[in-house]
């Protein structure tokens, strides 16, 4: 444990007086010693720095070297602050800035502080005889002739999720390209709607190709299972518990000659 502090000598060169509080001041009420996490300030009460508050000197060690310390500033002038050569110097910048023109050494010629240097972008610059508003004009003219020349899509498409109006737009590309009319539609109502329509539409065209005189079995074949890679669909025959049918197509009798 460290020896407790003794007290200041009353009979010393700069008495104090005790306030409480570990705290002691001068008779003249100028100077305050302050304990300070184990060390020691002392406020100047007729001095102020520069936020117009009393100036703090510190920390001390000791007491001692706070009461040297409050006898130093008795005979001493006030230190001068670290922030003052900063403050002049920024006091003195308006008045150079009102001036609005600084001198270049060599050549005795004032030179404006505000002049435009010679590297300006030379599209901020109108061309002569044309306006500055309308060399903006084409521009949005442009943007606004080529969003009238995109497609506007569907409202039904703000329904599906990013991957979902991708394959939207790629399947009414493939069947518009296959020369289905009502494309749109039959996506649509696959997607959107939860309606098999493009499988529906996959039977259809199978069926369509098939010569009017194609046998059963290829028909009940085509009916039972098959698939479009195009349209990226799939089909078979069920029943109500969704299981697989099979049908196999019926065996015609020969024709007796």
């Amino acid at each position: 444990m460290s020896p407790a502090k003794s007290a200041p000598d009353e009979t010393a060169e700069e008495s104090l007086k005790r306030l409480g509080g570990g705290r002691w001041q001068t008779r003249d009420e100028r100077f305050t010693i302050e304990p300070q996490s184990g060390t020691w300030a002392v406020v100047d009460a007729e001095e102020t720095d520069d936020l117009g508050l009393p100036l703090v000197r510190g920390p001390f060690r000791s007491l001692t070297d706070a009461k040297a310390a409050i006898a130093e500033a008795r005979s001493s002038e006030t230190p001068a602050s670290p922030l003052a050569d900063r403050l002049d110097r920024r006091k003195a910048e308006p008045a150079s800035k009102a001036d609005g023109a600084t001198s270049t050494p060599g050549s005795g010629r004032a030179t404006s502080a505000t002049a435009p240097t010679a590297t300006a972008a030379p599209e901020a610059r109108p061309r002569a005889g044309v306006p500055a508003k309308a060399t903006k004009k084409p521009a949005r003219a442009t943007s606004a002739r080529a969003a009238d020349e995109r497609p506007a899509e569907p409202g039904w498409f703000r329904d599906l999720d990013g991957a979902g109006r991708g394959r939207a737009r790629r399947l009414i590309a493939t069947l518009e390209d296959q020369g289905v009319a009502d494309a749109e539609s039959i996506v649509r109502r696959d997607l959107a709607g939860g309606v098999p329509a493009l499988a529906a539409q996959a039977i259809a065209a199978r069926l369509a190709d098939l010569p009017d005189d194609a046998p059963v079995g290829t028909v009940v074949q085509l009916l039972t299972e098959g698939r479009d890679d195009a349209l990226g669909v799939r089909w078979r025959i069920v029943d109500g518990d969704g299981r697989p049918v099979l049908v196999e197509p019926p065996k015609r009798p020969r024709r007796s000659r």
